[in-house]
């Protein structure tokens, strides 16, 4: 379990990666008060409005993969165990992409064994969106291979992307640029985090990333 630390950092870098999108919204705000009530139903107030909705939106992700992680070190979920199949965790994740996050998944190509897994099906399968946000991170129009089965007796999925991030495994996120637009950058850490309460753990392999489950 990372130490006390190490969860400082985490809290000390959503403070900092906050700051820009606070003040973005602030100003946006402060601009769209100063303005003229007739002028607050133009275009310049839209444009306004979806500024500050982007930097809050931001902001809340940030937020809350922070503490999602924080209450996950802490032993603060009740975990349910549920069998669910790969194929339950991967679509449900891909649909969530494509309608909440204009990812265009249509060209994925899915080969999923009928392999049963067992922990809390809903942090799973966040997980596993996390984890194909990633991978989808690197192209504007993903390209996306997943194949799931049983590895050594543990049921298994490996990403493949057309175009793979990199470095495939991201360095801490203290350690990489800040002023992600998506306010993801927790993403990956809390993925890992969600698998490894459940017995599980991500792995760099064969070109893609490799993530094992506990057995049903």
């Amino acid at each position: 379990m990372p130490s006390r630390p190490m969860r400082g950092k985490y809290l000390g870098f959503v403070a900092h990666e906050i700051k820009n999108p606070l003040a973005t919204a602030l100003w946006s705000c402060d601009l769209l008060k100063r303005m003229e009530p007739a002028d607050r139903a133009g275009a310049r107030a839209e444009k306004m409005i979806d500024v500050s909705l982007r930097a809050l939106r931001r902001m809340r992700r940030l937020v809350d993969d922070f503490f999602t992680i924080e209450r996950i070190l802490e032993h603060g979920y009740e975990l349910k165990r549920e069998n669910v199949g790969l194929k339950d965790l991967v679509e449900p994740a891909m649909h969530a992409l494509a309608e909440k996050d204009g990812v265009s998944t249509e060209s994925w190509v899915l080969e999923l064994d009928e392999v049963s897994t067992v922990g809390d099906v809903e942090m799973l399968r966040r997980a596993v969106r996390l984890l194909l946000e990633h991978m989808a991170r690197a192209s504007p129009a993903p390209r996306l291979s997943i194949s799931g089965r049983a590895d050594a007796e543990s049921p298994a999925l490996h990403i493949r992307a057309e175009a793979a991030p990199k470095p495939l495994i991201p360095p801490a996120p203290e350690e990489r640029a800040s002023g992600d637009p998506t306010g993801g950058v927790l993403g990956f850490e809390l993925a890992t985090h969600i698998l490894a309460s459940q017995g599980g753990r991500v792995e760099e392999r064969d070109g893609g990333l490799w993530l094992v489950f506990p057995r049903a």
